[in-house]
């Protein structure tokens, strides 16, 4: 997040070119946010199956939008959720900042501290920020709890002057650069705000977040959830189907979780070799229901990168996919189908169910990547283990899936009829997509 010196500027900068009420309390709500408990104060979720953060922009205006068009206080803390995005973007993927690397978090705070006297001195900011009379009554605390005596004593903090010091990434031009980006943002907010329409919509601007698996004891098991449906403002829902890797040795843990969320129902996707090699750890696991549906088509290594695509479509046209499908539809609760890696065939079985429930392209793309990330260990281990393989063949590309979803369109032109194909009725396919939606 952008140091709140930097948000005074933007709010400084801001009211230069936009008539605010009340700039005391447009400053004190442009910092209120870096206040709130446990990080709280920024109103986070998490969209895409849990694979990306943003700000609630909605939940805000929805509850705080009429006062944001009358105190300034509301609008100030709305834009600094603006400006933050825009940090997010600025810093991640235009500059390329990891914040994993050791150490990079603490030399970047370090950054700020050199650098507050030049942003107080350009943008002639003043230490004067005020907490407003009786701010325990104000709505804003439906939030969360705010530290506001913390507040204003890191900001007087803020405006001493720092020991000069080399800077370590975040440089003056690139303040300079972040808040004239984060003004004209802020800008075109306020101008939406009053045409009422047009405003950030949070599952847009959302960032990815770290690889994660639901269960401890796989690297790869993720869920179909918080998908925004193209063209409305409909999400498919949390805890109804999940697409992992092989469980071979689930844990208590994993499998009292998987009671709790209401997945009993375990497809398993791999070939009888694989099975063989590998027993499902959830097979004769109480209060599960096991299926063993082989999907051949999928178990080997495609020839080259250009036939990987080719794979795909030979997984959803293979002998056994519809029955994968018609059991999903007859599952009494969610569901969890695995392959070995989570990756081709449970890679091709999830895109062509979100495909169904018309999640975009570029989501079934996102979330198939995301087992780029989860399998990085895997991958390390087939490189090492078989050098011989072309692990570009191995390791997803967009390409793939960008190719594999162009050949089902151009084969069958709407989900609902490559579905019709493979066996599985109008009646099904609702039954299907209620699964999701």
């Amino acid at each position: 997040m952008a140091s709140s010196i930097m948000h005074l500027a933007v709010t400084s900068e801001l009211a230069k070119r936009h008539i605010f009420k009340d700039l005391d309390r447009l400053k004190f709500g442009a910092v209120l946010p870096d206040a709130g408990e446990n990080k709280k104060g920024h109103i986070g979720k998490k969209v895409c199956g849990n694979n990306k953060h943003v700000y609630n922009f909605e939940f805000y205006r929805e509850k705080y939008g009429e006062l944001m068009k009358s105190d300034d206080l509301y609008l100030g803390y709305y834009l600094h959720l603006v400006q933050d995005i825009v940090y997010r973007h600025f810093v991640y993927d235009k500059h390329h900042w990891n914040p994993l690397i050791p150490g990079n978090v603490e030399k970047l705070h370090k950054d700020y501290s050199i650098l507050n006297s030049y942003v107080v001195d350009k943008y002639k900011l003043t230490n004067d920020l005020k907490k407003p009379d009786n701010f325990d009554k104000e709505a804003i605390n439906d939030i969360c709890f705010f530290n506001t005596d913390w507040l204003i004593d890191s900001m007087n903090q803020y405006f001493v002057k720092a020991e000069d010091d080399d800077i370590f990434f975040f440089t003056k031009e690139m303040a300079d650069e972040f808040i004239a980006e984060a003004v004209e943002a802020c800008l075109k907010e306020l101008a939406a705000l009053e045409k009422g329409e047009g405003m950030i919509n949070s599952y847009d601007v959302a960032w990815a977040s770290r690889p994660y698996s639901l269960l401890e004891t796989t690297l790869n098991t993720r869920e179909l959830g918080d998908y925004r449906i193209e063209g409305t403002d409909k999400y498919t829902q949390n805890g109804r189907i999940f697409r992992s890797d092989v469980a071979n040795y689930p844990s208590e843990k994993d499998i009292a979780f998987l009671r709790n969320t209401g997945i009993t129902t375990i497809i398993d996707t791999r070939s009888p070799e694989e099975k063989e090699r590998r027993p499902h750890g959830l097979k004769d696991v109480e209060g599960f229901f096991y299926h063993d549906i082989p999907i051949e088509e999928g178990s080997g290594i495609p020839e080259s990168v250009e036939a990987v695509p080719d794979s795909y479509v030979g997984i959803a046209r293979a002998d056994n996919i519809g029955k994968v499908f018609q059991t999903m539809a007859d599952a009494p609760k969610g569901i969890m189908y695995n392959c070995s890696a989570g990756k081709d065939r449970s890679g091709t079985i999830t895109a062509l169910i979100m495909w169904l429930c018309g999640v975009s392209k570029k989501d079934i793309v996102f979330d198939y990547m995301r087992t780029k990330d989860n399998n990085k260990e895997r991958f390390e281990q087939i490189h090492a283990n078989f050098p011989e393989i072309d692990m570009n063949i191995v390791i997803p590309n967009e390409n793939n899936m960008i190719r594999f979803l162009q050949m089902m369109e151009d084969r069958y032109g709407v989900a609902e009829n490559y579905f019709t194909a493979i066996g599985i009725d109008t009646e099904t396919q609702q039954k299907l997509k209620n699964k999701l939606l």
